[in-house]
């Protein structure tokens, strides 16, 4: 029987020998990461720590052994993707099941902290951590420390400062004739410095200190803007330069997305931008870039271009696409001058600066390059490029375009119907103008640009447009103001009061659209009432006759004419270009009826007025009547209003017709003397 108080002394004891084996929970956290996941092992007792391979994955071994590990929570941030499984096998070895083609890379960041890495890809060449465990009790890889170097003042190695070794010489054999040309040289030059005549001056000393500066380096260059391998290539992949075109799968925006969700991709695209310290990922960087011109977010590409500082060498010819997407120009970006190109190139530099004419266009190649578009970017960019063929004067390839975006399924929006509406009006002046009117009613600058389009329209076919559309126009102006929109709202709207007889606006308000003068004055000639000629087609002398085509100006002369005003109408005929017969001839027929010696009346000047007692009576027999008569007589008592009082019987129709041009054109003059004068 042992005694109480023995036994009691051997508790301590047990304690203290069964204090290894008892097994620490060693913390275990993991989290996941764009491209790995990470697993940590935190616990302050550990002094060394062996990774190797296992036929299912990777194996931890912990030292000293003995230690547990706590695998609770050790899914609860990550997934299966990578860490299939995790377990402690008998001897306290953490074992790592992988399900995915990934390696492990640990590390011991500080004591008793262990980070291991389950990396995306295969192991580097020559990774340690690939290799089967050791035997239990080899000493571990983390235990293992280089022994310190020796502490050593060392200087740097400076390549210059090198004394290089001394040369033996090798005695030189000279020629008697070159030994005794050069003896005698000596003699004389010894011969004219004791005489003074020669003096000899010292070599300058060079300075051989060292530098920093380097020797520059020289290098032959190929003469700029010429490359002989050009004419090697085929013409269908050079510009009209001699440069090369963009290649076709660098331009392949189809493949920059799929079918999926979008939240989907966008979420796997923005995931793995940046890595560790934040730094970008240049790779993931151009996914994201690219998905984002694939959907057709221009600025969104740009912004993160800029954000971190992209540096891939496609930055020029993406931020050019993003520009396109955005419905902007982009004349010197790298895609300039590509139209004639064979690829997918001369799509893009059709909408990012169409070509002068459309003899430098590859049609085909536009086309091909256009169907293979995703659906929304055709029906995004098919209007626009619909209508560049149109000013080509392309018809067909508008055609094309337009069928193109109509085929596929579903509403292809009210873009593709306005373009589908401007098609049908280049191909038939008589179309109906409904479904345009329709368009233009939509909200949003398709709706302002459809009102513009059908305002231009009902214009060219000689309608009058109505008033609600100059209401609505002169607000939309306000909203696009400074876009293209906005040009082809100011263009209509400047037409349309010109239409409407609102001449005076339609000329003040030049900031719209100040290419159109000659349009406006056109509609003067043509539709103008006669009040809107005189207020401006009668001009003084000493103001700029407006640059305007010879048959403009043969309409406000033939106005103005029909007006009795020939010197207004002399003002558009003279000092101008040769006019058409029909001009020449009206003017030699209308101006000289007044006679040789007679000047045409001209509203700009005052009536002369004279003493009534000193003007001969109405009622003498054969007088003729003075123009100078006033108004008021002349309205009141219809004086001079008879042709037969003109002249004697026997004047002829030639004469009758020259008197009553002349009292036409008097009684204007007096009827603007009354005009000028209400008082009297």
């Amino acid at each position: 029987m042992i005694p109480r108080g023995a036994f009691l002394g051997l508790v301590p004891l047990l304690a203290v020998v069964a204090s290894p084996l008892i097994a620490a929970n060693v913390a275990i956290r993991t989290g996941e990461h764009p491209g790995f996941t990470r697993i940590v092992v935190d616990d302050p007792k550990i002094q060394g720590w062996q990774v190797g391979r296992s036929p299912d994955g990777y194996i931890l071994r912990l030292m000293p052994e003995g230690f547990g590990f706590d695998l609770a929570n050790a899914f609860r941030s990550i997934g299966r993707d990578r860490l299939a499984s995790i377990r402690v096998d008998d001897a306290g070895q953490l074992h790592l099941g992988l399900a995915c083609n990934c390696h492990v890379m640990p590390r011991e960041i500080r004591p008793g902290v262990i980070v291991i890495d389950i990396q995306d890809g295969s192991a580097p060449v020559g990774s340690i951590f690939e290799n089967s465990l050791p035997a239990a009790g080899a000493p571990p890889i983390a235990g293992l420390r280089p022994r310190p170097r020796p502490v050593a003042e060392s200087k740097p190695y400076d390549w210059r400062a090198v004394e290089t070794p001394t040369k033996q010489l090798e005695p030189v054999i000279q020629e008697p004739a070159l030994e005794a040309m050069r003896m005698s040289l000596i003699e004389q030059l010894s011969r004219g410095a004791a005489s003074g005549a020669v003096d000899f001056v010292a070599p300058p000393t060079v300075d051989e200190s060292p530098t920093d500066a380097l020797p520059p380096q020289m290098q032959i260059l190929p003469t700029p803007g010429f490359d002989p391998a050009s004419a090697d290539r085929l013409p269908e992949t050079l510009t009209a330069a001699g440069s090369d075109c963009v290649s076709d799968d660098r331009l392949a925006i189809a493949t920059w997305g799929n079918d999926q969700p979008v939240a989907q991709q966008m979420a796997a695209a923005l995931a793995g931008l940046s890595g560790e310290f934040d730094e970008p990922r240049p790779e993931d960087l151009g996914i994201a870039i690219r998905f984002y011109l694939y959907l057709g977010f221009g600025a969104e590409a740009r912004q993160l271009m800029h954000a971190f500082q992209a540096s891939d060498p496609d930055r020029e010819l993406w931020d050019s696409l993003a520009q396109v997407l955005d419905g902007k120009r982009n004349p010197e970006g790298p895609l300039a001058g590509m139209a004639g190109c064979d690829t997918a190139a001369s799509l893009w530099s059709v909408l990012a600066q169409p070509p002068v004419s459309g003899r430098s266009l590859n049609s085909p190649a536009v086309l091909r390059s256009f169907s293979a578009l995703p659906v929304h970017l055709r029906r995004h960019l098919g209007p626009r490029l619909a209508e560049d063929f149109l000013t080509f004067g392309d018809a067909a390839s508008a055609r094309s375009v337009r069928d193109a975006m109509m085929r596929a399924p579903g509403d292809a929006g009210v873009a593709a119907h306005l373009a589908d509406a401007r098609l049908d009006l280049a191909e038939d002046a008589g179309t109906s103008l409904e479904d345009l009117s329709n368009i233009s009613r939509r909200t949003g600058p398709t709706g302002a640009e459809a009102l513009a389009l059908l305002t231009l329209e009902r214009i060219g076919r000689g309608e009058v447009p109505p008033g609600a559309d100059l209401t609505t126009m002169a607000a939309l102006l306000a909203e696009n103001q400074g876009t293209e929109v906005g040009a082809r709202l100011g263009h209509a709207y400047r037409l349309a009061l010109a239409a409407t007889g609102d001449f005076e606006t339609a000329f003040r308000r030049s900031d719209l659209a100040p290419t159109i003068e000659p349009e406006i004055w056109k509609i003067l000639a043509e539709r103008g009432a006669d009040s809107a000629i005189l207020a401006h087609a009668v001009m003084g002398a000493d103001k700029p006759r407006p640059e305007l085509p010879d048959a403009t100006r043969q309409m406000l002369a033939e106005r103005l004419l029909a007006l009795s005003l020939s010197g207004p109408a002399d003002f558009w005929l003279r000092d101008g270009p040769k006019l058409p017969a029909e001009a020449a001839r009206l003017e030699v027929r209308v101006l000289p009826t007044q006679g040789a010696d007679a000047v045409a009346p001209d509203i700009r000047s005052p009536v002369v007025q004279e003493d009534p007692a000193s003007r001969p009576s109405a009622s003498s027999s054969g007088a003729t009547e003075d123009v100078t008569q006033t108004p008021e007589t002349d309205l009141l008592t219809g004086a001079g209003s008879s042709p037969q009082s003109k002249g004697d019987g026997d004047s002829g129709p030639l004469a009758r017709s020259r008197a009553l041009i002349s009292e036409s054109s008097a009684a204007r003059a007096r009827i603007e003397a009354l005009l000028r004068n209400p008082d009297r």
